[in-house]
């Protein structure tokens, strides 16, 4: 935001330096980036004496002058009809940068001119340019300009956060400085009479889309005068970098920048039957704006038309059929509230970035609608001729909510830190035009006013106090800090330690999206009622084929399996831990579940000259589950063929549960599944749930002395069903609490004819020991003959003799 000293002090009175206004301004939060002197570039012209005026040998409209400062003379080339000598007028010096280029020595048809005798509008201090400024008798030749004519204004360059569309204005950041310095804002009077023709018997204003346009007001004058306008006006609008255009335009830029309220201003009589119609616009509609260009339009995005056609892109540009033209004699003043996310679609959709919309995107003030026509109104009357007609169309389908917040002062006291008076934070409030009621000193009420957009909790308030009292008047302190730790997360700790466990066994760690391909269930092969076919849709997908949360690692890993294979990677060793989620009816947000997922294919050690390559098989990948069980302190685990999901081969998977609890599968993906990820080999695979992990895990071990008394081993080879399972056995015996066994080990396995079809051989190794004697013969002789009795017994065996 660009604003002057000057201007400010229309509204408040100002008696700071500019360089403190800067640092005030800068130190309750808005920056000035750059402070500069508006006349700077007239430190070179000086008031001259005109000594002498002679004709031009080459010219009869040239004259050629000798002028004088306090030290030198110069001989100067002017044209000016009112050049005579004995006046005083402005000389610019070579080196002068005016509007027209730089000033320097030149040959002018045969004469060398040395700086420029100027005028009034030549030196953008006044209107007049049909002869050289005069300058009153009191200033001494060599005199700067700037002195004689008292010019001292300076040019702020201020940075203001999208949270302040309210400083987006001159009264607005006048309003800063009230608060900063304690006084009172001073509001321009608008000295408006209306005529007697009715507003209401010339247009109309229809509101189709009042989301996108909650208030829309729109006032008539009639008999306008297009002109040039008054030079305070071209000064104040050049003082902020806007150029003038004529008088009616320049009025509505004026009043933007005065009071952030956007105006635009149509040509009454180029309006279809002289009403407005607001709405949204079609599909691939065109529309040219005042910059000649023609823009499709898309159908959120919105209109003002009038009964016929669009007159207007909506907050942002007028249209070329409907501008300010020199004939102009009617003019219907639009002074409307759009909803910012409207015109910031709009804005960034066609690229499109004007003084009107930065201010709509971020929020004007839909109170200040009136006020904002009522003003340009009375300038157009006064400026333009023109003549007000009575009444005033204010459509306001959407009034906008009031906003109130309790405040406590005793609570923006601790918050803060201080120990502030509250009469004194009441009257910093107030000096912001907030309205403060309330019936108690610590339970007061504050109406927001409708410019401050970024009021809307206790705390905001607590920041006004800050602000405006200075944050140099918070103490700096330390937070409390106990002094004690917070255990680690135990889930972190146990994402760490699986990773560094799992890269300890050979495989690589590899990262993909949580998002996958809608057909993952399907290829899969996953049944209907499947847990895993529970996913949570995307609404705003990055492609197709991430259009779903994935509700397990498997596909996840199967593609990077499919990549490796397109690079001819045929061995891989891969693992991913992240997060599954699945959709729960009950609740919005899914039911995530942290998991690790692992798989193997290809060759288990590569190519080598020492040894034969051998492709991986479900003992890698049982080695690697179990490796990572131990490492993490689980009790033992236990594998078996139950439940096991749809695209593992019950031929070559298992089942992984400790204690009862499952934690996961491991072994072959099914041929079809593989075939529909399109893999050159079967993979084995596995995943484990790490909530599920983290409950079966293990306090800290413990130290137990080495055994001191010898262990004593019986093996037993049983003829069972060829369906009962190892690990059945071994539970058993586990589970059977037998004194002194401290370990049962499967060390063989047979089928054959030996033992009959449809049976085998397994032989276990039993350990038994005792920790207070050497056990004897008889004793582990009667311990090893119960439990073969009860394996017999409940497994319908026989001994393997």
């Amino acid at each position: 935001m660009r604003v002057t000293y000057n201007w400010l002090r229309d509204y408040v009175d100002l008696d700071l330096a500019p360089e403190d206004l800067a640092e005030r301004l800068t130190l309750v939060g808005l920056e000035v980036e750059e402070i500069g002197d508006r006349y700077a570039y007239l430190d070179k012209v000086v008031a001259a004496r005109v000594a002498a005026v002679e004709d031009h040998p080459r010219s009869k409209h040239l004259k050629v002058c000798r002028v004088e400062t306090d030290r030198e003379f110069f001989q100067v080339v002017c044209g000016a009809p009112n050049v005579a000598p004995g006046l005083l007028s402005p000389l610019a010096l070579v080196g002068t940068q005016l509007a027209g280029g730089p000033v320097g020595e030149a040959e002018i048809r045969g004469v060398h001119s040395v700086g420029m005798l100027c005028s009034e509008a030549e030196l953008m201090v006044g209107p007049h340019a049909d002869g050289i400024m005069v300058l009153p008798e009191t200033a001494r030749p060599g005199q700067r300009l700037k002195d004689v004519l008292g010019l001292a204004d300076w040019v702020f360059e201020v940075s203001v956060t999208p949270n302040r569309p309210d400083c987006l204005s001159v009264i607005g950041l006048a309003r800063e400085v009230a608060g900063i310095l304690g006084r009172k804002l001073k509001y321009p009077q608008i000295d408006l009479v209306e005529a007697e023709e009715r507003i209401e018997d010339q247009t109309s204003v229809t509101i189709l889309s009042p989301d996108h346009c909650p208030r829309y007001v729109a006032r008539v004058i009639r008999g306008v005068k297009i002109g040039p306008s008054p030079f305070w006006m071209v000064d104040r609008l050049a003082g902020v970098g806007l150029r003038s255009i004529n008088n009616v335009v320049d009025i509505t830029n004026f009043v933007l920048m005065e009071t952030g309220q956007p105006l635009h201003a149509f040509d009454m009589d180029r309006l279809d039957e002289m009403r407005i119609v607001v709405q949204t616009a079609k599909a691939g509609q065109r529309f040219v704006t005042l910059d000649g260009t023609e823009r499709v339009l898309g159908p959120e995005m919105l209109l003002i038309c009038d009964a016929r056609q669009g007159v207007a892109l909506a907050g942002i540009m007028g249209g070329l059929n409907s501008e300010i033209v020199p004939e102009t004699t009617n003019v219907l003043l639009e002074s409307a509230y759009f909803n910012p996310v409207s015109i910031r679609r709009t804005s960034k959709a066609l690229g499109l970035s004007t003084e009107a919309s930065f201010r709509f995107e971020r929020g004007i003030d839909p109170d200040g609608c009136i006020f904002a026509a009522d003003r340009a109104a009375a300038l157009m009357a006064s400026l333009a001729d023109g003549k007000v007609s009575s009444g005033i169309i204010d459509a306001y389908p959407k009034v906008q909510p009031k906003v109130t917040v309790s405040f406590s002062p005793a609570r923006c006291n601790a918050f803060l830190g201080t120990d502030f008076e509250p009469e004194d934070m009441v009257r910093t409030l107030e000096g912001l035009e907030l309205k403060i009621s309330g019936s108690g000193e610590d339970h007061l009420v504050v109406d927001v006013p409708s410019f401050r957009v970024d009021l809307t909790r206790e705390v905001d308030l607590f920041e006004e106090v800050a602000r405006l009292r200075g944050y140099d008047q918070v103490p700096a302190t330390l937070p409390p800090v106990r002094a004690e730790t917070q255990p680690p997360d135990p889930s972190l700790s146990l994402r760490s330690e699986s990773r560094n466990i799992l890269e300890g066994l050979g495989l690589s760690e590899v990262v993909n999206y949580s998002f996958i391909f809608e057909g993952f269930p399907d290829k899969l092969d996953l049944p209907s009622d499947d847990q895993r076919r529970r996913t949570v849709r995307i609404i705003n997908p990055l492609s197709d084929e991430q259009s779903l949360m994935r509700t397990s690692m498997v596909p996840s890993l199967l593609e990077t399996l499919r990549r490796n294979h397109a690079f001819k990677v045929e061995d891989v060793s891969i693992f991913e831990i992240g997060t599954a989620y699945f959709r729960r009816d009950d609740r919005e947000l899914p039911d995530e579940r942290l998991q690790v997922g692992g798989l193997m294919a290809g060759s288990r050690t590569g190519l080598s000259w020492h040894h034969q390559s051998r492709s991986v098989d479900f003992y890698d990948v049982k080695g690697v589950v179990e490796d990572l069980l131990e490492s993490l302190k689980t009790a033992e685990p236990s594998f078996d063929r139950r439940d096991l999901p749809v695209y593992y081969d019950e031929a070559a998977s298992a089942r992984v549960s400790v204690q009862g609890r499952t934690l996961g599968w491991l072994g072959r993906l099914t041929p079809a599944v593989a075939q529909s990820f399109d893999l050159k080999t079967t993979p084995f695979i596995f995943e484990l749930d790490l909530p599920a992990l983290l409950e079966v895990r293990q306090a800290a071990p413990r130290f137990s002395p080495l055994p001191r008394y010898p262990s004593v081993e019986r093996d037993i080879a049983l003829v069972l069903d060829r369906e009962i399972e190892a690990g059945q056995v071994i539970e058993y015996i586990s589970d059977l609490g037998e004194e002194y066994l401290t370990a049962a080990t499967l060390f063989d396995v047979y089928e054959g004819p030996q033992v009959g079809e449809g049976a085998r051989s397994l032989a276990f190794r039993l350990t038994y020991r005792s920790g207070e004697k050497t056990l004897t013969d008889e004793e582990v002789n009667a311990v090893h003959q119960r439990i073969t009795e009860k394996l017999l017994r409940t497994f319908s065996a026989r001994l393997r003799t």
